[in-house]
Parts: C-alpha cells; sequence; structure tokens
C-alpha cells in the first residue's frame, strides 16, 4: 500500500519560497494504478519526484508497505517522457539496468526477460540500440525494464505523451496487459482524460497553485472489455472534462 498522509512540498526561502504542494493525503491499495490529472503548474511532477524519493524536503508523511520512501531499500521504478534509455546500451541490456542497479544478477532473470520480450513484442530486437527503434517500441523497452524489476511501486510521468494517437492506443493496451500479468502499484501523470480513465483505477484531480487534491474517483470502468468504444466510457470521459475545466477557470 502506498500512503500519503498531509503532504506539503515548498521550494526556496522565505520570503520568496514556492508552495507547490499542500495537504495531500491519498492512499493507493497495493497492485492498484492511480491516474493524476491537472493543469500546468498544479505539482504533479513534484508529486512524483516525492514518491521516488528524490525530494526529501517535505512537511507530512509518505510510506510504501508503512516504511518511509527509501529509494535504496525499496523497489521503485521510473519511467520519464523520454524513456530513459541508455544510447549505448542495446535493447536486452536497457531492460537488465534496473535489475543490476539493485545488485542482483542478471542471469537470474534471463526465463522473465525473455518471457517479458514475447509479451511485449521485442522479441528478435534484443541486440537492436535506441536509435534504431521506433517510438512505440523504445516505450516498449521502458515497460519491460520496469516490469523486470517488479518494483513496489511504478511511476510513469506522462510516459505516452510523445507518442501518435494510434501508437499511444496501443502501448496503453500493452502496458495494460503486462500489469494484469504482473500487478504492481503504479501511478500515472497525464494530461489526456482517455488515458486517465482507460489506466486508472483511481483517478485523481489535483488543481490550483499550490497543488490540493480537488477530487478523487473510483473508476468503475477500470479493466472492462473493449472499454473505448463503450457509451460509459465516453460519458466518463465528458463529465471528468467538464470537472476539469470548471476546476481550472475558478
Amino acid at each position: 500500500m502506498i500512503t500519503i498522509k498531509n503532504l506539503s512540498v515548498s521550494y526556496g526561502l522565505a520570503p520568496e519560497q514556492y508552495e507547490a504542494l499542500r495537504h495531500i493525503s491519498l492512499e493507493l491499495a497495493g497492485g492498484e494504478t492511480c491516474a493524476i490529472v491537472g493543469p500546468s503548474g498544479c505539482g504533479k511532477s513534484t508529486l512524483l519526484r516525492v514518491l521516488a524519493g528524490i525530494i526529501t524536503d517535505f512537511s507530512g508523511a509518505v510510506a510504501i508497505n508503512g516504511q518511509p520512501i527509501t529509494p535504496h531499500q525499496q523497489r521503485i521504478g521510473f519511467i520519464p517522457q523520454n524513456y530513459g534509455l541508455l544510447p549505448w546500451k542495446n535493447v536486452a541490456q536497457n531492460i537488465l539496468l534496473g535489475v543490476k542497479i539493485k545488485s542482483r544478477q542478471a542471469a537470474d532473470d534471463t526465463e522473465a526477460l525473455s518471457v517479458l520480450l514475447q509479451q511485449l513484442g521485442l522479441k528478435g530486437l534484443e541486440n537492436r540500440y535506441p536509435g534504431e527503434l521506433s517510438g512505440g517500441q523504445q516505450q516498449r523497452v521502458a515497460l519491460a525494464r520496469s516490469f523486470l524489476l517488479k518494483p513496489d511501486l511504478l511511476l510513469m510521468d506522462e510516459p505516452f505523451s510523445a507518442l501518435d494517437a494510434i501508437t499511444r492506443e496501443e502501448i496503453q493496451a500493452v502496458f495494460l496487459n503486462a500489469w494484469r500479468q504482473r500487478p504492481v502499484s503504479t501511478v500515472l501523470v497525464t494530461h489526456h482524460v482517455e488515458e486517465a480513465v482507460y489506466l486508472g483505477r483511481k483517478i485523481v484531480i489535483l488543481t490550483g497553485r499550490p497543488g490540493f487534491l480537488n477530487t478523487v474517483i473510483e473508476n468503475p470502468l477500470f479493466g472492462v472489455s473493449d472499454i473505448r468504444s463503450s457509451r460509459d466510457f465516453f460519458q466518463l470521459c465528458l463529465e471528468l472534462r467538464k470537472k476539469l475545466k470548471e476546476e481550472w477557470t475558478l
């Protein structure tokens, strides 16, 4: 379980101190996905950096399974907008990077690597380098690296934003299929309402400057087959977009 209690984050020193987040409280069950949406500047990326253990100067409490965020003790996967692949390493080496950093023997993950390569459509690309891959293929490599790590928490910062619309939907489905096989607590920041509804069991709206938690929606459509073609999906996206527009224009 991921627990956030009364989290506030500020940058700088008084009198020029900037408050990025104010009194955020949220719980995420083990293996649950959470999509976070909100306007630019509301603290979405700041929240991810706190959860990643990058920002440690904050008030409140953040914990994974009851333990404070400690990256060298816990496994925290992170997929940034640019996928975070090393251009001088091939596909297999990039995927194995996370487990190597955690001081595990890469040889122990050979079978799991093979399964992920097959599952994510990367079989036969093991020796290619990032520059030889399409954007969608690079995203698959980033996903494979994160799932191979078997993280306690997976953080995704607009990971599909650089992809065209069709490829983005395809990779969203790839992620969801991989997540079903290996459920991991996931926090996803996105600007796309449809993406939030498709991937978030829980949808969180952050708003304001400083950012505060405005709304938490338990998504009744998460995991529903052929969700994108349903009227309920369209209706929920419409309602969420209306809610966002109302809050952003206050």
